[in-house]
């Protein structure tokens, strides 16, 4: 069923944790004190015919196969799965935690996305996840995230994972909605913009995660998460969410070399329909 909810009218402006296009040409997200990018080997910043760095500055020019446009700008994040390798990985930190958090970014679905067939369960693929004083079961504090399936038919839909916290990993699929559909997404920009927050009080089980996409070239999102009530703790020393990761591990092996691409990173502590880095709220969100 469809539901139309009411515009959001006007918001307050946000206050923002980091807002990177990536076209510093690196991983120094400028002008956002407080947030970093993680070093790692399986993560580069790309042009349209050229790896520009990783851990350091590179000058490789990109596959043949390989289309690196970025969405903004000239550079985009890019994350590789190379053939047979379950693993890439952005993580990111930043100094104050929140326990109220907005963020969004643009994704490109890659030019060969299939999602791989696997012959046992566990063909969930990462998507991102935030956290607080550690990862799902290393943490006292909830661990909030998204993952992907395969739809059977070489697409995905996706889901949201919530821990409940006090150490204990995330419980089952929550908000199954459709993601990637094959051959007809392969090559798009998807805008993706989450709101989670915590708990008010210990116990209280009304925390929240939403999550709104919208294909380029679109002029609505879908609300595809509506996510209440939550069980989503605050960590007992880290009040709210202070670290985070972009797609992570594939349980399901890619057959062939994929590469996600992404442009237009933002947290923020508000709304990011209100900001300026981010399209205006639509009139409308339909909600599956």
């Amino acid at each position: 069923m469809t539901a139309v909810l009411l515009s959001f009218g006007t918001l307050a402006s946000s206050k923002e944790i980091v807002a990177d296009s990536f076209e510093s040409g690196d991983f120094s997200a400028p002008n956002s004190p407080g947030f970093s990018w993680s070093k790692t080997e399986t993560t580069s910043v790309v042009t349209a015919s050229t790896q520009v760095f990783r851990t350091s500055l590179l000058n490789e020019p990109a596959p043949e196969s390989s289309q690196w446009e970025a969405k903004t700008g000239d550079h985009a994040l890019m994350l590789r799965y190379n053939v047979g390798k379950s693993w890439t990985e952005q993580r990111f930190n930043f100094n104050e935690p929140q326990p109220d958090i907005w963020m969004s970014f643009w994704l490109r679905v890659p030019i060969n996305f299939t999602h791989p067939a696997k012959e046992s369960a566990g063909d969930n693929q990462k998507l991102f996840f935030l956290w607080m004083d550690g990862y799902s079961t290393k943490g006292e504090g909830s661990s909030v995230g998204m993952e992907f399936r395969g739809d059977g038919q070489g697409g995905s839909y996706f889901y949201a994972k919530i821990s409940p916290g006090g150490f204990n990993g995330t419980a089952g699929d929550r908000g199954r909605a459709p993601f990637i559909e094959v051959p007809g997404d392969r090559g798009k920009w998807m805008h993706l913009v989450v709101h989670v927050a915590s708990e008010n009080s210990a116990g209280s089980s009304d925390g929240l995660m939403e999550v709104w996409r919208k294909w380029e070239g679109d002029s609505e999102y879908t609300k595809t998460q509506d996510l209440k009530n939550q069980p989503i703790r605050l960590s007992s020393n880290v009040k709210g969410f202070s670290h985070g990761y972009l797609m992570g591990w594939a349980n399901a092996v890619y057959p062939v070399q994929t590469e996600f691409l992404i442009d237009d990173f933002n947290l923020s502590t508000t709304s990011l329909f209100s900001s300026s880095n981010v399209p205006s709220a639509p009139s409308g969100l339909r909600v599956r």
